[in-house]
């Protein structure tokens, strides 16, 4: 790096903690709006339909000591990453297996593109009938869902690879693997990314959803038994705490995109 590029970067530095600041300030106001709208809404409607926000602070904390609340966001939680990595692993196999063949994936792509319009949710009964009421239903909905948000990801990033750089890389000597792994790989890693930020939190909200329908521990049968029991509490206390698990998974999302990009220097510096 020149010494005018490590100037420019020492310059630039206060100004970045600034925008930082305004963000975290933007984040904590709006987070204060929607607290003060939430508590409007309860002394507005009632109870029964918006309860206090102190109420579900207090119903957090008690769940919390007693066990209860960790237990479930780990069921929960343990559901999500499990049907997450086998969705996930199909997502990024499937695309690079049929790069391997141009004739196999022009047979194969409209089938699989045709079946995106399946809606997922509705093969729910389908999945408790052939699985049982296990896990095994529910980590196929969350796997379906994942798979095809991953797959059009990366089939999109394989085909914006730039063509130059692979058959260099051929030329070089590089084998398949290598070329998929070192070239390819590395160049779809942001399409990789932006399918995760949109699969992790699909893929708790199937977890929750197909706890709603088969499951006696979890996220979702804290709603769903709370809902049973018109416990509004109980709902928005599942609710918040599922809210929560996403933003923190987001959050790891964002450093793990910086870190793995970090060699982007157009990526890291753009600004909107």
């Amino acid at each position: 790096m020149s010494a005018l590029e490590q100037a420019s970067l020492v310059e630039s530095a206060p100004g970045m903690n600034r925008r930082r600041l305004l963000v975290m300030a933007g984040r904590i106001g709006l987070a204060a709006l929607l607290v003060l709208a939430w508590q409007v809404a309860a002394d507005t409607a009632g109870d029964l339909y918006f309860p206090q926000p102190l109420a579900v602070a207090r119903r957090i904390a008690e769940d919390t000591a007693s066990g209860a609340l960790p237990w479930n966001t780990y069921v929960t939680l343990r559901l999500s990453v499990i049907g997450f990595l086998l969705g996930c692993a199909a997502g990024i196999l499937v695309p690079f297996l049929l790069r391997l063949s141009p004739r196999l994936t022009g047979a194969v792509e409209p089938y699989i593109m045709a079946s995106v319009g399946v809606p997922k949710y509705a093969l729910i009964p389908l999945f408790i009938l052939w699985f049982g009421i296990d896990d095994a239903p529910k980590l196929w909905l969350i796997g379906l869902l994942v798979f095809y948000v991953v797959f059009i990801a990366v089939f999109a990033g394989i085909r914006n690879v730039d063509a130059r750089l692979v058959t260099m890389a051929r030329v070089l000597g590089a084998s398949e693997s290598v070329i998929s792994r070192r070239v390819i790989w590395k160049s779809l890693t942001p399409f990789f990314f932006a399918a995760l930020k949109i699969a992790l939190p699909r893929a708790v909200s199937a977890a929750i959803i197909g706890e709603f329908l088969v499951g006696n521990a979890g996220l979702g049968f804290v709603i769903e038994n709370s809902r049973q029991q018109v416990d509004s509490t109980g709902v928005f206390t599942g609710i918040l705490v599922a809210t929560a698990l996403v933003l923190a998974i987001n959050a790891v999302l964002e450093r793990a995109d910086r870190r793995v990009n970090a060699w982007r220097p157009v990526d890291r510096h753009m600004e909107i």
